[in-house]
């Protein structure tokens, strides 16, 4: 995939964003995801092949459990780092532009980047879903719970009116 696809599914990603959540998630998952992508640039410029792995996996790690606290989702490391398979993919590429002196190092960064903040805004966008969907039926369940209470309130007053209208029909 090239950059330009890595563009294209930002720019797509933050547009549903802005669909999807409000404007503190936003800017939450912009820091989130910019230090990510940062921190990511960065490993990925280390001009020794394979050295970029362990901090470049550290920081979308981080990044991914750090988008689930964001929308109250609990993201345990492991399953943090199965989300970032489709990250993986990228590895061998980048790995081979590092055999190129510069060129070949800019280029990894900058492959490392964009894959970081695609990642990030497609995570974040999931997640909010997710956080819509369990708004969705939570507030669901309390409106089901505030009518059903309101139903057991009108079978009691019911009762009640049953029960007076039987004492004042036994009164006569």
């Amino acid at each position: 995939m090239s950059k330009t696809d890595y563009k294209t599914i930002i720019k797509d990603k933050r547009l549903e964003a802005g669909k999807l959540m409000a404007e503190e998630q936003i800017v939450k998952c912009n820091v989130v995801i910019h230090t990510a992508a940062v921190a990511a640039g960065a490993s990925g410029a280390i001009p020794i092949p394979v050295a970029d792995a362990i901090p470049m996996s550290a920081a979308q790690v981080t990044m991914a459990v750090a988008l689930g606290k964001i929308f109250d989702q609990n993201i345990t490391d492991t399953a943090a780092k199965s989300m970032l398979g489709a990250a993986a993919a990228t590895f061998l590429g980048r790995e081979l532009f590092k055999f190129i002196p510069i060129v070949g190092w800019i280029t990894s960064a900058g492959i490392a980047a964009s894959v970081t903040e695609a990642l990030g805004w497609t995570l974040a966008v999931d997640f909010a879903k997710t956080y819509r969907a369990e708004y969705e039926r939570r507030k669901s369940a309390e409106e089901a719970a505030r009518e059903y209470a309101k139903a057991e309130s009108y079978k009691e007053a019911a009762k009640h009116s049953e029960e007076a209208a039987e004492d004042f029909a036994e009164e006569e």
